[in-house]
């Protein structure tokens, strides 16, 4: 199995900051993102103190009198549900048991070997319990034609940029989805083929499926050609999701406006659910309808976040996001004004709002919400590549 892990190390020397490079280039940790740092135990303290700690972070330290007071000061800037791996100076086995005790996940004596750090890290996630899960975001149109798979498609490509690790976004629409024109994908295989026999799923299978945007986003297109006809359950897509989380930081789901066993019950189950509503009545009314059938599934979960999309200012016919509000005792997260011109410039050339216009306020708000959504500070590097343009693809 290969790691999606984020991992962190503060070392003291170049034999450990070079072991820990040779160990990522393995194979189960090969899709694993490491950052390297200076300074040892003490540095990560200090680089702690106003940024959340990663998946996974790894500390040296040099001096054995220091090394359990400096721990307890990590202590107090780990979030939870860090795993910190500990080199240390010595091979003491009262020590090892004191630091896991301590709650440390792992501590290895120095000099470390590349082996003896992919094996530590891989155990960490042997027991398929503790392996690391993405969020899950699913977005779902109050109606069709909301365009809410153009959200699901702008959020999925931003967050990827945000986290600079890999999402995972899911075009659930087998027969219409617009997946494979929005981003201008050469696909073999598709989604359908992912559900048709959901028994053999598994993430080889899932990886196959997928076709790469960039970088950092996959997508599990639909084939959007109007003739598949894939009888989906809810426990095909319950195994396709809890698949998908364990090889992306962030999962995506455009699931169309069918209202099924399927698309409720992964509506119900998402860690966020994004609603896209136009602001009009019908929109209001099953917007309203949506949370009322939503809100008792989701009991502990976060709160559906509203996006009104084409909002016209100053046009009679459509209602204000103070009417969402109130009616539904909701604040819109995000209010979209009507903007054909970015729209179809970026539909025509099957490129993202903020590929397109990065610095237009619709791609920077997008851009927030995806990184609200993610639950997740940004990563410092964090650039992927574009895609080609729709107009090459119809010229193939």
């Amino acid at each position: 199995m290969a790691y999606r892990l984020t991992i962190e190390a503060f070392c003291c020397g170049p034999d450990t900051a070079e072991a820990l490079r040779a160990a990522v280039l393995d194979r189960p940790l090969a899709k694993s993102r490491l950052g390297l740092m200076e300074g040892g135990l003490a540095a990560a303290i200090g680089h702690y103190a106003d940024l959340p700690t990663p998946q996974v972070l790894v500390v040296e330290e040099t001096d054995p009198a220091l090394l359990r007071s400096r721990l307890d000061q990590l202590a107090e800037v780990c979030v939870a549900g860090t795993k910190v791996v500990v080199i240390g100076p010595t091979n003491d086995i009262r020590l090892y048991r004191e630091l896991m005790a301590k709650g440390v996940a792992d501590y290895l004596p120095a000099p470390v070997a590349p082996r003896q750090l992919v094996d530590s890290l891989t155990g960490l996630f042997a027991d398929p319990a503790s392996a690391p899960r993405a969020r899950v975001v699913a977005c779902w149109g109050a109606r069709g034609g909301t365009g809410s798979s153009t959200i699901a498609q702008n959020l999925a490509w931003a967050a990827s940029r945000h986290l600079g690790e890999q999402v995972i976004l899911i075009d659930l629409d087998l027969p219409f989805g617009t997946s494979i024109l929005a981003f201008n994908l050469d696909t073999k295989q598709s989604v359908a083929d992912a559900l048709a026999n959901p028994e053999r799923l598994d993430e080889v299978l899932m990886d196959r499926c997928m076709s790469e945007y960039d970088d950092h986003l996959q997508v599990l297109a639909a084939p959007g050609d109007g003739r598949s006809r894939v009888s989906i359950s809810p426990d095909a897509v319950e195994h396709m999701v809890e698949l998908a989380s364990r090889m992306a930081a962030l999962v995506v789901l455009d699931i169309p406006h069918v209202w099924d066993q399927w698309s409720e019950a992964a509506l119900a189950a998402a860690d966020e659910v994004v609603v896209t509503a136009i602001p009009d009545f019908a929109c209001l009314r099953d917007t309203k309808v949506l949370l009322e059938l939503l809100s008792p599934r989701r009991q502990g979960l976060s709160q559906p976040r509203l996006v009104l999309n084409r909002a016209e200012n100053g046009r009679k016919a459509q209602l204000s996001a103070k009417d969402f509000a109130e009616t539904l005792k909701v604040q819109p997260a995000l209010v979209i004004p009507a903007d054909p011109a970015l729209f179809g410039e970026a539909a025509t050339e099957a490129r993202m709002l903020g590929e397109v216009a990065e610095g237009h306020k619709i791609s920077q708000s997008l851009a927030q919400l995806a990184a609200a959504l993610s639950g997740k500070a940004a990563s410092p590097a964090r650039k992927p590549s574009g895609g080609k343009g729709l107009l090459g693809w119809l010229r193939r």
